[in-house]
């Protein structure tokens, strides 16, 4: 039998039978089912591996697992049966079959027992028998359905399956298959929406559907989704075929992606999408969803991935020849850094005074001159009255002021000023003369 892995679109048939047919099958390889390994299958796939027969059952048992296991809780009730293409020898004999419910775990669980039935002799040419059984249970996730049959008292007999010609099958009665358990429906950007605009553009006005089928049996029973879109006056708008989005056969529910793109003379209401599914024996569920579409103002999607702007246009100068924002901060922090300093270093700049006697700059804070120990303090007061705010140098009075102090000018030729807390005085350079003997820096105070 080909791999489950295989199916793309089962096909559907008419749901003629009274339940679901979990054909025999025989696969290449075993796979371990309720913890056991196996070769002969049972399941719902009619990808067959060819005539196959069964070996000689005189006195023996041959048993089918279900494959894959059941995905979610099935409830079986009602009338069964167990249809067999056979060749016998040495008839007359019977035939019997067990159906159990064998855990994940492999515990067992006998759920019905078919009628014994007598086999007639028939050594080359397969013919078709059919044993009934009554069934009420439910199968829990993860179970699994085991076929056990069982010959008495002839030679020979070999069973035919996995063929279109000898198609055996345990048919078991389940009514809950196959459900819609969600109908999703999503924008242009994929996010999940309800409410859709007229006003959105042509890339944008796209409806885009997901609807998740689930079997019991797995997604490989599913076969198709369609969608059915009708518009608030009950008048149909769309239909379509989802596409298969499942790739694991033996996953609970097989996924069907639809797309619509809408044209902007829809109108304006609510829009019933109704969904339905199929499974390969013919069975159908359906289920609806509703949207709006609304041509209102105000409701138009964003764009995907907006183009991002650097500078945001709001800092943006109005045109070239305006120096850039950044320049700007950069200037105003640079001047405002340069204020600082010239602020530290006037503060910073301490008041001076000339000495009368030896001109040496001091501080204008001294009683005394530090150097000729000359009495500062009229010569601060005619400072502070010359130049009360500043440090700038004392001006000489011109001799029309009433008043004031009188400086004779003659300069005397002095030694270099000594540095302070040296203690030395400065006297005049005994080299040079004065050219009058009485000439020398004295204060007239008229």
């Amino acid at each position: 039998m080909a791999s489950l892995a295989a199916i793309t679109t089962p096909a559907v048939r008419a749901s003629d039978n009274p339940g679901v047919p979990l054909y025999l099958h025989h696969l290449p390889g075993n796979v371990t089912v309720s913890g056991v390994q196996t070769n002969q299958i049972l399941n719902t796939t009619t990808l067959w591996g060819g005539t196959t027969e069964g070996p000689n059952l005189r006195y023996n048992v041959l048993n089918f697992t279900l494959y894959p296991a059941i995905t979610s809780s099935m409830a079986s009730v009602g009338p069964g049966s167990v249809v067999l293409w056979v060749t016998v020898s040495g008839a007359p004999g019977s035939l019997n079959a067990t159906i159990y419910d064998a855990s994940a775990a492999g515990q067992l669980a006998v759920v019905s027992t078919s009628q014994l039935i007598t086999l007639n002799s028939s050594p080359t040419v397969p013919y078709k028998i059919t044993l009934g059984f009554n069934i009420n249970h439910t199968f829990t996730q993860s179970s699994t359905i085991k076929l056990s049959l069982t010959v008495f008292k002839v030679s020979q007999l070999y069973v035919w399956y996995d063929s279109a010609n000898y198609q055996s099958a345990l048919v078991i009665p389940v009514s809950n298959i196959p459900r819609i358990t969600q109908v999703e429906t999503f924008d242009a950007n994929f996010t999940v929406r309800t409410s859709f605009s007229l006003n959105w553009t042509s890339s944008q006005r796209i409806v885009f559907l997901i609807i998740h089928v689930a079997d019991p049996f797995g997604a490989y029973h599913v076969a198709n989704a369609t969608v059915t879109i009708t518009d608030p006056a009950s008048t149909t708008v769309f239909t379509g075929t989802g596409s298969s989005l499942t790739i694991n056969p033996a996953a609970p529910s097989k996924l069907f992606a639809v797309s619509w793109p809408y044209s902007t003379s829809l109108l304006n209401g609510t829009y019933t999408i109704g969904a339905a599914g199929n499974d390969t024996a013919g069975d159908r569920a359906s289920d609806s969803v509703s949207i709006l579409i609304t041509s209102m103002a105000g409701s138009i999607l964003p764009p995907t991935n907006p183009p991002p702007t650097n500078p945001p246009p709001t800092f943006q100068p109005p045109n070239s020849s305006w120096p850039s924002l950044y320049w700007l901060i950069g200037s105003g922090l640079i001047a405002a850094i340069i204020a600082a300093l010239l602020a530290l270093l006037f503060l910073g700049k301490r008041r001076r005074v000339h000495c009368p006697k030896c001109h040496a700059a001091v501080d204008s804070k001294l009683e005394n001159c530090p150097y000729c120990r000359t009495s500062l303090k009229q010569t601060i007061s005619i400072a502070d009255a010359t130049n009360p705010p500043s440090d700038k140098q004392p001006n000489v009075p011109s001799s029309s002021q009433t008043g004031s102090t009188t400086f004779k000018t003659e300069a005397v030729p002095t030694t270099t000023t000594p540095p302070p807390g040296s203690g030395s005085t400065i006297s005049p350079d005994p080299t040079l003369k004065a050219k009058d003997p009485k000439a020398t820096n004295t204060d007239t105070l008229n």
